[in-house]
């Protein structure tokens, strides 16, 4: 543990001298940025204020409740008190409670987290569903609150026919958010519920289906990002993890088909809460398979904020340190 959080600190100190912004989300909500210093601050109404602003427009919708329940995971009891009766403030208590229980268990993989950290995260998320089925029956067509039951489910370790139920709730109600697709992804994953073939699968169905500009074919670079770190947890190799990551990534079938992907996003691409994931995705893809102008291209889309997660923290200890270099070597 202690050399756990030894480079935890040592990513965090190379992470802040990137020149980078390194947050879990890239995309920049000029509103929701503005309210953050209260919400940090304990005056929470303003974030309820701002998820009832963001209507039916689910995917901003499902952003918002995520770094408002990030933000303010822990004020359990404030949320409560501000919730009552209403959907949006349910929605908010019952995916903060989630995100205090992920807190409680990290992301590492299972064989990695104690029995007593275990036993904390299942208390906590134990209370999610109350108010997210409450929410859900408020409002009958919000898909939101059955994106969150899909991190609920991982965490319990629900059946995967409890998961595909939660799904199918989700796309009864908007078959095309991003936010749900994105989690679905994550169901389908080895290391949670599903594998690398099923993830894969997925991910070449919605990018096949999607039109021009739809972000949610960057699912595919993400599914083979996500096979590449599988591999990589699993591998002795002495190959280092940049050279594994470049050969996967850059192989004809796997390079070709991403960039189809990319190319048919890039020409309709549009502001939207998850475009400069799709850029970062798309484009860590293109400068991996060493297709510089494609990535070029992709990576002017994705701005300078960057995920401590995949891409690029991939194949580098520092995911600041990985996109600012590849942001020189393109010339960005």
């Amino acid at each position: 543990m202690l050399i756990n959080r030894l480079v935890d600190i040592v990513v965090s100190i190379m992470d802040k001298t990137s020149g980078m912004e390194v947050v879990w989300d890239v995309w920049k909500d000029p509103e929701l940025e503005r309210i953050l210093p209260d919400i940090r601050a304990g005056r929470l109404t303003p974030g309820l204020d701002l998820v009832k602003a963001a209507g039916e427009n689910w995917d901003l919708r499902a952003l918002r409740i995520d770094v408002l329940s990030r933000e303010a995971a822990a004020r359990l009891d404030s949320i409560e008190k501000l919730a009552g009766d209403d959907a949006d403030g349910l929605l908010w208590l019952g995916s903060a409670r989630i995100r205090a229980a992920w807190n409680i268990r990290g992301a590492a993989r299972a064989r990695y987290v104690s029995s007593e950290q275990f036993e904390k995260f299942w208390e906590g998320l134990s209370t999610a569903p109350e108010p997210l089925l409450r929410a859900a029956e408020l409002r009958p067509n919000d898909p939101v609150p059955w994106d969150c039951l899909q991190w609920f489910g991982l965490g319990m370790q629900l059946d995967r026919s409890e998961l595909d139920n939660i799904w199918d709730q989700l796309c009864a109600r908007a078959p095309r958010t991003c936010a749900g697709h994105f989690s679905r992804a994550q169901v389908l994953c080895n290391k949670w519920q599903g594998s690398n073939e099923e993830v894969l699968a997925f991910a070449r169905e919605v990018a096949s289906s999607c039109q021009a500009g739809d972000p949610r074919a960057a699912l595919l670079p993400l599914a083979h990002f996500e096979v590449i770190a599988d591999l990589l947890d699993d591998t002795e190799s002495d190959e280092d993890s940049l050279s594994f990551v470049r050969k996967c990534i850059s192989s004809p079938g796997v390079a070709a088909e991403i960039a189809d992907a990319a190319d048919r996003w890039l020409v309709a691409a549009q502001p939207h809460p998850h475009s400069a994931d799709a850029a970062h995705l798309f484009g860590a893809a293109a400068y991996y398979a060493g297709d510089a102008h494609r990535a070029r291209e992709l990576l002017r889309h994705a701005g300078r904020r960057v995920s401590p997660y995949l891409p690029w923290g991939l194949a580098r200890v520092s995911a600041g340190r990985a996109y600012a270099k590849a942001r020189r070597e393109l010339g960005i």
